[in-house]
């Protein structure tokens, strides 16, 4: 049955584009009742000229309801209304992320993620990108027959260059989350990794312990940064660099490292008795503490260590570490919000951070 009216009107004031603000008239009216099952909404020549819009906004606002769902398309009949009984959804977000060994914060959040949108009525789709290092070379196929349908979303995690220009081409929304604070132009926005956000903290807990001198040690320098924390309280900071071999996966490469690195160091007698030793990474500080275990070496007695850690994995001591650690999952959640509130509103939040926190452990204190 014909249903040549409609109910709803677009505004080029709104912050919404064209193509969303039809969207979500055609939704509303399907889900509100306004078209019922079996009725045929107008078409999209018919929606252009009510609306005030060009024919490529309602074609494509028709080919998104039909995604959805809500409508099916019928050869000379038009978009017809699907019974009640069919789940309807209100779109689609693809979450995009490198593929690897390490992607432990990545799967927590697509977790998190996938049962937030699902409560919300979307459709979540996780593509994971094939890649080889050190060349960067990446494997977009999966991506691109992913955005074979309609997207109001795309949520992408950890990405590199590459993968970021690639996502520029595509011309759909895009949100990412970084470690970068700088986000891209063509973004809609971000939710920020900050994983200096305990910084200060730790150089507090450094200048009451009566601390010199800070040995970080790092495979990867955007880990997180403790120098400028550390220097502002007159604490010296002196880097040390652990070369990792990629080649067996970056898990097992950083562990390994971190164990020949530290018992190198004991080896030499050049890790100073008393000294606090930061490890900016938990592979790596898993490692470096199997080599203390192995040699003997006790913390907080010998060596004061702290690290990096991510919440409910790692890395794993007979005493409490003191640590910065991150919640992967309370991450998930300020994610959730700042996309279900993107595709609320159009906005991303401009305030979207996380990061991990201090935890006084037993390994800090002096003896």
């Amino acid at each position: 049955m014909p249903a040549r009216k409609i109910c709803f009107s677009v505004s080029r004031d709104d912050a919404r584009p064209l193509v969303r603000q039809v969207v979500d008239g055609l939704r509303q009216a399907i889900v509100g009742g306004f078209y019922k099952p079996r009725n045929v909404v107008p078409s999209y020549r018919e929606l252009a000229s009510m609306l005030g819009v060009s024919r490529i906004v309602t074609q494509a606002a028709l080919r998104k309801i039909a995604d959805e769902g809500l409508v099916e398309s019928r050869p000379r009949i038009g978009s017809v209304v699907r019974d009640r009984n069919v789940k309807q959804w209100k779109g689609r977000v693809v979450f995009v992320s490198p593929e690897g060994d390490e992607q432990y914060v990545g799967t927590v959040l697509a977790t998190a993620l996938r049962n937030r949108l699902a409560e919300a009525g979307y459709i979540f789709t996780q593509v994971c990108i094939p890649y080889t290092l050190p060349e960067e070379r990446f494997d977009f196929s999966r991506l691109d027959v992913a955005l074979a349908q309609s997207v109001d979303l795309i949520v992408a995690v950890y990405p590199s260059p590459k993968m970021l220009a690639r996502l520029a081409r595509q011309k759909v929304p895009y949100a990412v989350f970084s470690e970068n604070r700088k986000f891209p132009p063509s973004a809609v926005g971000g939710t920020w990794l900050d994983l200096n956000l305990s910084m200060p903290d730790f150089a507090a807990a450094c200048k009451a312990e009566g601390v010199n001198e800070v040995l970080q040690f790092y495979f990867w320098p955007s880990m997180g940064d403790a120098t400028e924390a550390l220097r502002k309280v007159g604490i010296r900071v002196r880097k040390v660099f652990v070369k990792v071999d990629y080649s067996i996966g970056t898990m097992i490469g950083a562990r390994r490292a971190g164990m020949e690195t530290f018992a190198k160091l004991i080896e030499k007698g050049r890790l100073p008795r008393g000294s606090v030793c930061f490890i900016n990474d938990d592979y790596l500080a898993s490692g470096a503490l199997m080599a203390l275990a192995y040699a003997g070496v006790r913390s907080p007695e010998d060596v004061r260590i702290v690290t990096l850690a991510n919440k409910r994995l790692g890395p794993v001591y007979p005493r409490k570490l003191t640590r910065m650690e991150f919640d992967a999952r309370h991450a998930g959640e300020v994610l959730s919000d700042a996309v279900l509130e993107y595709l609320k509103t159009g906005a991303y939040p401009s305030n979207s951070v996380v990061g991990p926190v201090w935890v006084e452990g037993e390994t800090m204190k002096a003896t």
